[in-house]
């Protein structure tokens, strides 16, 4: 599952915005729809999460989407995320259509509490909204040397299936991150199908032509716009359905939710579901064990002859690394259109930007 499309850049049609310029403006923005602060605190330091480690995509982009659900009544600004189950390493959780950011970071912080204490910890959140970029989450667990996986199910059958031109699997979210000592986490973050609808989307904000072979109409035609797309190519063939096939049965039946063939509504219409699966090293390994062990294989890993003397071996979390080192100093660089559109609506809640 390579990233067959790399994320546009141009810097004529963007605008750079550090993290605290967008917050208080985000945040206040969501608490005018009704959203408690802490929730809303939540909310926007994923999204921002998201930005800062070159997820354009998933971040601060969709966040109109999220106005428009709440104005819809598909996303509830005030809903309380209950647990519904649980014991020493598992908790069952309604996100109560609460926005996905903030029931599936209490999911992962549950996961990461069990972990801790018992090796391992899973989480399965039903009844939810699309969480962003899964791997933010999994660097919550990162963060604390714990190895976290994500896998979300939200929106419909919208990625061929096998031997069939018909959209019969979801296109799935699924993120692992693992801690790295004195180094930058491994870090892998990719839609089960071909390309995720969202960068797409990010594409025609550009300007720019979806490539031939990615996304199909009804008739099974290849297109070049989301307008007349129906269905989106799997991830490496079979290998990306399967991932697919795995991911919404652990994030849908398994999390009290359908499989995506079973969604036809609107994403934001349908719930979405989660599961987080956090592992403590210590639990299985000496730490100090575990660390010289995979250190001495990524180190092999990237003293590899290269195939481009130019590029670096690469491994899974250094790009979004070098994102994070820039647009950090410098700023996150967002498309005119969506800093034109978040203004438009902050002027319409009364919230003031100065940018």
């Amino acid at each position: 599952m390579t990233q067959t499309i790399p994320f546009p850049s141009d810097p004529s049609q963007e605008v750079r915005l550090t993290a605290d310029q967008l917050t208080p403006v985000l945040e206040q923005m969501l608490v005018k729809k009704s959203m408690f602060q802490f929730d809303a605190s939540v909310a926007v330091k994923r999204m921002i999460e998201a930005d800062l480690f070159g997820i354009p995509s998933h971040g601060c982009a969709r966040f109109c989407e999220y106005l428009d659900a709440m104005d819809l009544g598909d996303v509830d600004p005030r809903g309380r995320v209950l647990v519904m189950n649980e014991n020493d390493v598992m908790t069952v959780m309604d996100g109560s259509r609460a926005l996905g950011h903030v029931a599936a970071t209490k999911g992962v912080e549950s996961a990461l509490a069990k972990a801790k204490s018992h090796g391992v910890g899973v989480a399965a959140v039903s009844n939810s909204q699309t969480l962003g970029a899964a791997s933010v989450y999994v660097r919550l667990a990162v963060d604390q040397g714990l190895i976290g996986i994500c896998m979300s199910s939200t929106g419909g059958a919208t990625v061929r299936g096998l031997n069939t031109k018909s959209g019969s699997i979801g296109n799935t979210a699924f993120a692992y991150g693992v801690p790295v000592k004195d180094s930058s986490p491994l870090i892998f973050d990719a839609a089960c199908g071909a390309e995720s609808w969202g960068k797409l989307k990010l594409l025609e904000r550009y300007g720019l032509p979806i490539p031939e072979g990615i996304i199909f109409n009804e008739d099974g035609e290849t297109v070049t716009s989301i307008d007349a797309a129906k269905v989106i190519a799997p991830a490496g063939g079979e290998l990306g359905f399967g991932l697919s096939m795995l991911c919404s049965i652990l994030a849908g039946p398994l999390s009290a939710g359908r499989m995506p063939i079973k969604k036809t509504r609107s994403e934001s219409a349908e719930d979405s579901q989660h599961i987080f699966i956090v592992l403590n090293v210590s639990s299985f390994n000496s730490p100090e064990h575990f660390q010289k062990n995979l250190l001495a294989g990524l180190d092999e890993i990237r003293e590899l002859p290269p195939s481009d003397p130019e590029h670096p071996v690469r491994l899974p979390g250094d790009r979004s690394q070098q994102c994070f080192q820039n647009y950090s100093q410098n700023g996150i660089p967002f498309q005119q259109s969506i800093v034109d559109e978040i203004r438009a609506r902050a002027e319409q809640l009364g919230v003031a930007v100065d940018w």
